[in-house]
């Protein structure tokens, strides 16, 4: 039984596990060499538009909902256990689908990790115009999770679309012929 749920399951846990690899190990490397709030821009010739950032994040992806930490550790649990039961009912020949649920899970786990062990998840990867508004720091697991969710959604509006007939292309059914009910009038006349 173990082995046949591990055939079904092997693709999600590949990309979940490549996601979290690579999640954990810039954390790690940010941690390592960069102080909270230090910034680093990678890329000169980029300038301000690509740069790190090393920052706490208390909240969900990109910031949002701050001091929020207990619920996303809950909501992650959740949806990682939901993930792993989902993927039992898809079909051998739905691997974008095996990928995009292995990238959300490989993201949920990273984050997760992060809540865990510092009460709080990395962020570091910053877009920006100078002197502009910038776009909130994130990381390798949040970009994974918005990204397969983006194209999951995409992926199920398509499936939608494709079993649900066109009502457009049908032929249309004649109009029913108004049924009009025995009157006295009628009888009188059909006897008569």
């Amino acid at each position: 039984m173990i082995a046949r749920y591990l055939r079904k399951v092997w693709l999600v846990l590949l990309f979940a596990t490549g996601i979290l690899v690579a999640d954990q190990w810039t954390k790690d490397l940010i941690r390592d060499y960069l102080d909270l709030y230090e910034q680093v821009m990678p890329l000169a010739w980029l300038g301000e538009i690509f740069f790190l950032e090393h920052v706490p994040n208390h909240g969900a992806a990109f910031g949002i909902l701050q001091n929020g930490g207990q619920i996303f550790t809950i909501t992650a649990v959740v949806v990682s256990i939901a993930i792993l039961i989902s993927v039992h009912y898809l079909q051998p020949s739905q691997r974008l689908m095996q990928i995009l649920l292995g990238m959300a899970l490989g993201g949920a786990l990273g984050n997760f990790i992060d809540r865990v062990t510092q009460g709080y998840v990395t962020d570091f990867l910053k877009f920006g115009i100078p002197d502009r508004a910038y776009w909130p720091n994130f990381n390798v697991a949040d970009a994974s999770i918005v990204v397969s969710v983006i194209l999951l959604t995409i992926l199920a509006w398509r499936e939608d679309a494709k079993s649900t007939p066109d009502t457009a292309e049908q032929p249309a059914s004649p109009p029913a012929s108004p049924v009009i009910p025995d009157s006295p009038n009628n009888k009188s006349q059909a006897s008569g």
